[in-house]
């Protein structure tokens, strides 16, 4: 797995609004010029991050952007697979049944720990972690 651009700018996103008030609306071209986004993109970023419940978007002159819950209930991974889909290391770990080689697949096991402990380790850092 290998986390895109736009799943970067995801992160840089959320990790600004955490470090402001949480009812503070911040303008998505504010955003966009502080970490360097190409504003189109940031758009569709932050559609997809909207989506999920992450932020919540307000329009019109006073309008902006926004954490859709406190910093402290979001975590690494939830921000990932709002804009990256399920994380999976091999397709063999992203569901049970996935993979026809799963019974007796030397590797099957390692994966499947692996998988288990990036899960972990991205639940565990929520952006009010990254903020401090």
């Amino acid at each position: 797995m290998q986390l895109t651009r736009q799943g970067d700018y995801a992160i840089r996103t959320v990790l600004e609004l955490a470090a402001r008030p949480q009812d503070e609306l911040v303008p998505v071209k504010e955003i966009a010029s502080s970490q360097d986004v190409p504003l189109q993109f940031l758009n569709k970023i932050v559609q997809s991050l909207a989506k999920s419940g992450i932020v919540i978007t307000a329009r019109g002159s006073n309008g902006g952007v926004k954490l859709g819950r406190a910093a402290d209930q979001i975590t690494l991974r939830d921000v990932v697979e709002a804009i990256e889909g399920p994380i999976a290391l091999n397709r063999c770990v992203i569901r049970e049944g996935a993979c026809g080689r799963e019974g007796f697949c030397r590797v099957h096991h390692v994966w499947r720990r692996a998988q288990a402990a990036l899960l972990e380790h991205l639940e565990g850092v929520t952006f009010a972690d990254l903020v401090r």
